[in-house]
């Protein structure tokens, strides 16, 4: 029997079934490889995004922390009596403290500025990996390692800064480590590949 030109079961309705899916199929319904994931050409994230995620959070927390003890160094140090430990004379080193003293109330503010742009910095980078953006793994990549180097730079400088010491010293480690983690995260094979394939333009 011939079927009439646009009749259910004519090849070209357009309201006919394909791949036996109803058209009031609910999307648990789609048949296996259906689904908006493979309409739109992105796969799911793998689940070493979660931990990424989760290692950037911890990154952020370490670095605001130091930020936030280096600007209590500055609002408490005597600067002179560091500088006298440094082997400058007595003289000298008073008129650099009393030079840094007044200096002292900036320095507490560029430091809270600091730590503020730095925590929204980590939470744009927070979003922007979530939704897939290889641009910010990139450039997390690229922070990681140019934060931990200047730690370690810094790092035999610590000693001046009395008690205060072993607390920049444990927290630079910390955050090294955290560092350490979050570059072999991003740069294994199934989380770079679902970057790089995922052609974020949002």
């Amino acid at each position: 029997m011939t079927i009439p030109p646009g009749a259910p079961g004519d090849p070209g309705h357009p309201y006919e079934p394909t791949h036996g899916t109803p058209p009031w199929a609910t999307p648990a319904q789609w048949p296996s490889g259906a689904g908006p994931g493979q309409h739109n050409g992105t796969a799911p994230a793998p689940r070493q995004l979660k931990r990424l995620l989760g290692l950037t959070i911890a990154s952020g927390a370490l670095y605001a922390a130091l930020g936030v003890v280096v600007t209590v160094i500055f609002a408490t140090m005597n600067f002179a009596a560091m500088y006298q430990q440094m082997g400058v004379p007595a003289a000298e080193a008073g008129q650099i403290g009393a030079m840094m003293g007044q200096m002292r109330s900036y320095s507490i503010a560029s430091g809270v500025i600091a730590v503020v742009i730095l925590i929204g910095l980590y939470a744009t980078a927070y979003v922007f990996l979530r939704k897939g953006a290889n641009w910010a793994r990139i450039t997390g990549i690229v922070l990681a390692i140019a934060s931990s180097l200047t730690f370690l730079a810094n790092l035999f400088g610590f000693w001046l800064y009395g008690q205060w010491a072993i607390v920049l010293i444990g927290l630079g480690i910390a955050f090294i480590a955290v560092n350490i983690a979050w570059l072999i995260t991003a740069l294994q094979a199934p989380l770079r590949t679902w970057f790089t394939a995922r052609r974020y333009t949002r």
